[in-house]
C-alpha cells in the first residue's frame, strides 16, 4: 500500500514537474519574440474577384474534310503522284490506273456507234422514200409500218452505242484519281504495280485547313450549352505547350450516346498554321458559372514540408502564421481556396527573419 501511495506522489510530481517547464519554455519563447525590434514588411490587402468557373471536357481533334480516294475499276496501278504528308490542291491527278482495257472498250464503242450511225442514216432515209410513195399510193401502209419499224430500231441501236460509250468513259475517268479538295496526304495505302480493286483506297486525304474538336458531354450538362457558344479549346501539345484558342460550339448532336448518355458536340476551328494535327488530345473549357475567388501573389506563399502557409498582419500589426488550401494560378497570382478571408492584409515581402507573433512596420 505505501509502494502504490508513492507510485502515485512520485506519477503527480512527474506531470507538474513537465508542466511548469513547458509553461516556462512557452513563456520564454513569448518574451523573446516581445524582445524581437519590429521587422519591416510590404503587404497586399486580400479583395475577392469575381471569375468565371470553366468546366473542362476532354477532346479530340479531326479533320473537318477526310476522303479515302479509292477507284471503282480493278486495274494496275500505273504511277502514284503524291507522297505521304505533301500538300495538295483540288483537282490535282494523285493516281493513274493502267487503262489500256478501257481504252479498247472505249475504241469499241467508238467503232458500234459509227456502225449504227450509218445503220441509222440508211433507215431513215427509207422511212422518208416510203413515206413519199405512200403519199402517192404507190406504197402500201404495211410497207410504211415495216420500214417505221426498221428506223425506230436503228433509232435504238445508236442511243445504245452512245450510252455504252458514255459508260466507258466514265470508267475512264477512275483511272485518274484526282484530288475532291484541297489538302494533305496522310496515308498511302497501295505503292505502284498493285492491283487496285474497287472500294479499296489507295490514298487518304485530309484537310488540315480547318479541324474539328469533338467533345462529349454528360446528359445533366447540356442544357449549358448551345450552338454558337463561345468556348476556349486547349491543346497540350501545340507550341510550349497548352496552347489556348477562342472558338464557338458549331454543332450539337441531337441524341445522346446510349450506352454512355453523352452527347456529342463539335467545335470547327481554323488551322492556317497546319499545327493542330488531326487525333490531337484537347480541352474544350465551357463558362459554367461567376464565382467570387480569392487571390494573392504567388511570392507571399512559402512551403513547409506538404503545407503551404503565409503570413497575415494582424490588428495589432503581429505577423500571423496562416495556414491555407491552394487552387488554380492565374498568372503571377494564386487562388486561395481556404484559410483567408476578404479584407486580410497579406505579408508579401520582409526585412530579415519574421517569426510568428512578431511586431512588424507596414511599408507601401
Amino acid at each position: 500500500m505505501n509502494l502504490s501511495l508513492r507510485t502515485n506522489h512520485f506519477g503527480w510530481f512527474s506531470i507538474m514537474f513537465f508542466f511548469f517547464v513547458g509553461c516556462g519554455h512557452k513563456e520564454a519563447d513569448v518574451a523573446k519574440i516581445e524582445d524581437l525590434p519590429p521587422v519591416v514588411v510590404s503587404a497586399v490587402l486580400v479583395n475577392s474577384q469575381v471569375t468565371q468557373a470553366p468546366v473542362v471536357y476532354s477532346a479530340t481533334i479531326e479533320p473537318v474534310d477526310q476522303a479515302q480516294i479509292a477507284t471503282k475499276v480493278m486495274g494496275q496501278i500505273k504511277a502514284i503522284h503524291v507522297e505521304e504528308g505533301e500538300a495538295v490542291q483540288r483537282g490535282q491527278l494523285l493516281v493513274e490506273l493502267d487503262s489500256n482495257d478501257i481504252q479498247a472498250k472505249l475504241a469499241q464503242a467508238e467503232a458500234g456507234i459509227a456502225e449504227a450511225t450509218a445503220h441509222f442514216g440508211n433507215a431513215e432515209r427509207n422511212l422518208a422514200r416510203f413515206e413519199e410513195l405512200f403519199a402517192k399510193n404507190a406504197a402500201t401502209q404495211k410497207e410504211v409500218d415495216d420500214v417505221r419499224v426498221m428506223f425506230q430500231s436503228a433509232k435504238a441501236r445508236l442511243e445504245g452505242a452512245k450510252q455504252m460509250k458514255k459508260e466507258v468513259e466514265e470508267l475512264l475517268q477512275y483511272t485518274q484519281l484526282l484530288a475532291p479538295f484541297s489538302g494533305v496526304v496522310t496515308k498511302k495505302h497501295a505503292a505502284e504495280g498493285d492491283l487496285a480493286k474497287p472500294g479499296f483506297p489507295i490514298i487518304t486525304l485530309e484537310n488540315n485547313r480547318q479541324v474539328k474538336i469533338t467533345a462529349l458531354i454528360p446528359e445533366n450538362r447540356i442544357h449549358l450549352v448551345r450552338e454558337g457558344m463561345p468556348v476556349r479549346v486547349v491543346i497540350p501539345s501545340v507550341g510550349e505547350g497548352n496552347a489556348t484558342y477562342d472558338a464557338t460550339i458549331d454543332q450539337i448532336f441531337p441524341s445522346a450516346d446510349p450506352q454512355s448518355h453523352q452527347f456529342e458536340i463539335k467545335v470547327v476551328m481554323e488551322n492556317p498554321s497546319g499545327d493542330l494535327k488531326a487525333g490531337m488530345f484537347a480541352r474544350v473549357l465551357i463558362e459554367k458559372s461567376r464565382q467570387e475567388t480569392i487571390r494573392i501573389p504567388r511570392e507571399a506563399i512559402f512551403q513547409r514540408g506538404q503545407l503551404e502557409g503565409v503570413y497575415v498582419v494582424s490588428e495589432d500589426n503581429r505577423a500571423r502564421l496562416r495556414w491555407i488550401r491552394t487552387g488554380r494560378s492565374f498568372g503571377s497570382d494564386v487562388e486561395v481556396i481556404a484559410g483567408l478571408d476578404a479584407g486580410e492584409r497579406v505579408i508579401v515581402n520582409y526585412e530579415g527573419n519574421l517569426k510568428d507573433g512578431q511586431r512588424v512596420e507596414v511599408r507601401s
